[in-house]
């Protein structure tokens, strides 16, 4: 029995032995094989390098991943506005002459041929609705609001000229220029004027205004009230003055040498049928007041703002930049002419209007 097992047992050995033996053999590095083809010469070695790549190495490098590309905005960016230059003095704003129409009557006609705006107290919160009747005749404007003959209402009257976006940039400027002429033919009173009046809203607005009576007012109105900007002071621009004493002289003096008065209907001859230039320098809003009849040839000076005056530093409320030209109660007049142009020199010789608001 032992006998056996030992038997076995060494066959197995041997079995295993021979396994062991050919996994050995079958692991071991293969003989190279012999080759007739000679070496690879230099050139044949470049050509081969230059040659396509193996398709299989090909595909493989050129489906390897690639970087995510970078987004770019294709936005386009919004410029940043450049705000227009100012105007440089000496730009002509507005000139009319009322030559170019020839004769047109009704108001609405009228202020369609200027251009203008009629203000009324319902629509645009003006502080009453004109009563005149306008008429351009003969090159001139023509205002009747008087009725020598008869009872009128006669009340005061504004026609918008040139409004706040027109106006903007001849504001910010910081000095401009207004000027007109008229020619007084009658009135009710001494004290009845049209003019030009600035910086308009429903607010208020700045105003000189040269009465018949030889007189005038450079004022501000003002949620309902009036202000002075003058004071009467020894520097003699104290338009309001109506009477020559040892500090001034009027307005009726300086232009015409009119000594007496000027405190009732007596004086409304002063100026009746008498044509003159008024001219109004402001400077950030508040003004310098030029005046001439036709016979002079200089302007002379008649008003001028003062930094002490009630009105100064209320003039600072206001906010509106329009342009009216506004009938001063019961009287009649004849306007020849109207110019604005920036600065304070003389008018442009040439009246062409070159501003671009």
């Amino acid at each position: 029995m032992n006998k056996k097992r030992t038997i076995c047992t060494i066959i197995v050995a041997a079995l295993l032995a021979a396994a062991a033996c050919l996994t050995a053999c079958s692991t071991s590095a293969p003989e190279p094989q012999k080759t007739d083809k000679p070496a690879a010469t230099a050139t044949e070695i470049i050509d081969n390098a230059t040659k396509s790549p193996d398709p299989e190495v090909t595909e493989v490098i050129t489906s390897a991943p690639t970087e995510e590309p970078v987004e770019t905005s294709t936005e386009v960016p919004t410029p940043v506005p450049t705000e227009a230059p100012l105007p440089e003095p000496g730009t002509m704003v507005y000139y009319e002459d009322f030559s170019s129409y020839g004769n047109v009557s009704k108001n609405d006609e009228v202020a369609k041929a200027l251009g203008w705006k009629l203000l009324t107290v319902e629509a645009d919160g003006a502080p009453s609705d004109l009563t005149a009747t306008l008429e351009i005749k003969d090159g001139k404007l023509e205002v009747t609001n008087f009725n020598a003959d008869g009872d009128s209402d006669g009340k005061d009257g504004y026609l918008m000229m040139l409004n706040d976006a027109y106006m903007d940039k001849v504001l910010r400027a910081g000095e401009y220029t207004v000027e007109y002429d008229v020619t007084y033919n009658d009135a009710a009173n001494y004290k009845r004027y049209v003019n030009v009046v600035t910086e308009y809203n429903r607010e208020g607005f700045n105003s000189f205004h040269f009465r018949i009576g030889g007189y005038g007012n450079n004022q501000l109105y003002y949620q309902g009230t009036w202000f002075k900007y003058e004071e009467n002071t020894e520097r003699n621009l104290y338009a309001a003055r109506k009477g020559n004493n040892e500090i001034g002289q009027t307005i009726a003096f300086k232009l015409r040498g009119i000594e007496g008065k000027i405190e009732d209907n007596n004086a409304i001859p002063n100026f009746k049928g008498v044509p003159v230039t008024i001219r109004v320098v402001r400077s950030n809003g508040y003004a310098s007041v030029y005046m001439k009849t036709a016979e002079m040839n200089d302007f002379i000076q008649v008003s001028e703002t003062t930094e002490t005056s009630e009105a100064f530093n209320t003039g600072k409320l206001l906010k509106g930049k329009a342009v009216c030209f506004k009938v001063g109660g019961k009287i009649n007049a004849s306007v020849d002419r109207i110019a604005i142009w920036t600065g304070s020199g003389e008018m442009p010789a040439d009246h062409t209007v070159t501003y671009v608001p």
